[in-house]
């Protein structure tokens, strides 16, 4: 076994290629309000487009296009339904929130690691669009692009130390499992704090959280294209609301494919 203290690889990508990244979330999340337990589900599928733009000695350009989202929740006894595809959908309160995202075209940079480089766009959010946080996952570039070390095989192991912007901390662990016709079958565990505020019906929301996740990737050798991968991540912190911390818990399943053009 290899054990590296980050991947020294790079990804390999062309200009003009094509992928279609399809994820889908399912969330539960516990909420301890005045003795009371506050529960909320959702099922979330996302499909993004992703377009190479070009390459420079530090960076990789994209094109990103949400161009389907779809939300079942459940929140507070309330059912949510949302398919960014209806008409009907996308004229209501949800939707008018997300007109500046689905099939709206932006633009993004990942290192050639496949990090996703934070934006400076200060331009604020409101509503399901800050609720979903798109630019957390680089409009689904974080969850298509891996650089495996050179030279990769069976048994290297790896820890990536990553924070987007001061929002999020996140230490992972990747080892190679096996190599099979150009793909590596590669193991993540790893450990991540997430700091998020927000404004929902007037009122500031700030959510602190801390969690464990694990999961398994299938990764093209050649490219470091994500042919599919999925993850589960198990956390629990607090909300703060009105002055008074709340404890809550949150468990996420991911699932996601990539299919190149």
């Amino acid at each position: 076994m290899t054990i590296m203290a980050q991947s020294n690889g790079s990804l390999q990508l062309a200009k003009g290629q094509k992928y279609v990244v399809e994820n889908k979330l399912t969330t539960t999340s516990n909420t301890q309000v005045q003795g009371q337990a506050m529960e909320s589900n959702a099922d979330i599928s996302t499909v993004y487009n992703i377009e190479v733009k070009d390459m420079t000695s530090n960076k990789i350009n994209l094109s990103n296009t949400i161009s389907n989202l779809k939300m079942n929740m459940t929140m507070m006894g309330q059912s949510i339904n949302f398919d960014s595809d209806s008409t009907n959908d996308m004229n209501g309160e949800i939707g008018k929130t997300l007109k500046d995202y689905i099939n709206q075209p932006k633009g993004v940079a990942i290192d050639h690691s496949g990090h996703f480089i934070a934006s400076t766009d200060t331009s604020a959010t409101s509503g399901f669009a800050q609720q979903m946080d798109f630019e957390a996952s680089g409009y689904g570039a974080e969850m298509a692009f891996l650089a495996l070390p050179k030279n990769a095989k069976a048994g290297d192991s790896w820890t990536d130390n990553y924070s987007g912007d001061s929002s999020i901390k996140k230490t992972t662990t990747y080892t190679i499992k096996n190599i099979a016709d150009n793909v590596a079958t590669v193991s993540l565990t790893g450990t991540v704090a997430n700091t998020k505020t927000m404004e929902q019906n007037g009122m500031e929301i700030s959510t602190k959280t801390t969690g464990k996740f694990s999961g398994e990737e299938k990764v093209n050798t050649k490219t470091g294209v994500i042919e599919s991968g999925n993850w589960t991540i198990d956390s629990a912190g607090t909300v703060t609301a009105m002055g008074q911390d709340f404890p809550t818990t949150t468990k996420v399943t991911s699932t996601t494919t990539v299919k190149t053009l």
